[in-house]
């Protein structure tokens, strides 16, 4: 069976951590209308990809060197935008905007430059010579089949990161999420919250693109946490709904991915997961017809 293979076993364990995690994730994204921030930080790993190939660090898998510029791509973003948004006198989706625009060209930009710079036997020599450039479409959507036991075990170290976070400071995100204001007159360092959030968005981010991706991650950080909102609003209910739409819609998509053999494991994620909002909110409307 296909599911015995290795790579595969570290696939389904990669997807459900990730799953897991982005779902959990996503309950507060929505709450605090956060959707096109995961947007804007997802794609500032792109600006981080074209800066890793330009320094060399292009192979396909798991490599630390790779992944350390993406995250700081990530969280430089995720700074920068909190900090525009802070000072008010740039609206928090213009922000996002800019950012968003600037390290996608960024990334396009130093992969052009190491294409020119190849001729230059200094640069092929520092680099260690011309590496492997994965395609765009493994950029945008992902390769989740290339994850590997090392990225596999780093997903899992990742989730646990954010899980034990989130779980520590539960009630002040919760109460963060919900009214910020509010949340400020009751001693809650709201601040230190939105930032927080930011920065396990970009943790999430840099390890959900060999997921799904720097395109599709951002319906993993919206979608379970949607489908779980249209069902109850007893925040317990949701987090155990979302972190269930969000497993079964990333081991669902994989497995179909598997199965048929011709399609990318990331977009039948988000199809899949697309399909569980559609049921939940087809169910949630006709519970209020009926109510």
């Amino acid at each position: 069976m296909i599911i015995e293979r290795a790579y595969v076993t570290h696939a389904l364990v990669a997807a459900v951590a990730i799953g897991l995690v982005c779902s959990l994730l996503s309950v507060l994204v929505v709450l605090k209308r956060m959707a096109f921030i995961g947007q804007g930080i997802s794609h500032a790993g792109f600006g981080g990809v074209g800066t890793a190939a330009l320094l060399g660090y292009t192979a396909v898998g798991f490599h630390v060197e790779h992944d350390l510029i993406v995250l700081a791509f990530c969280l430089f973003t995720a700074i920068l935008i909190g900090a525009l948004a802070a000072d008010r006198r740039v609206e928090t989706d213009t922000a996002i905007g800019i950012l968003l625009a600037a390290t996608m060209a960024w990334g396009v930009l130093a992969q052009n430059l190491r294409v020119e710079l190849q001729s230059w036997p200094a640069y092929r020599e520092w680099v260690g010579g011309a590496g492997y450039s994965p395609p765009w479409e493994s950029i945008m959507f992902g390769n989740l089949l290339n994850v590997g036991s090392t990225g596999m075990w780093t997903a899992l170290g990742m989730a646990g990161l954010v899980i034990v976070i989130g779980a520590a400071l539960f009630k002040e995100l919760t109460f963060y999420a919900f009214d910020e204001s509010v949340a400020r007159v009751f001693g809650v360092r709201t601040a230190l919250m939105h930032y927080l959030l930011l920065v396990m968005l970009s943790l999430v981010v840099v390890v959900s693109i060999r997921l799904v991706g720097l395109i599709l991650v951002s319906a993993l950080l919206i979608i379970p946490g949607a489908s779980a909102l249209l069902l109850s609003r007893r925040m317990k209910i949701v987090m155990t709904l979302a972190a269930a739409v969000g497993v079964i819609g990333a081991v669902s998509g994989l497995l179909a991915s598997l199965s048929f053999g011709m399609f990318s494991p990331g977009a039948c994620i988000v199809l899949t997961l697309s399909l569980i909002f559609a049921a939940a909110y087809i169910f949630s409307r006709i519970s209020r017809a009926t109510a």
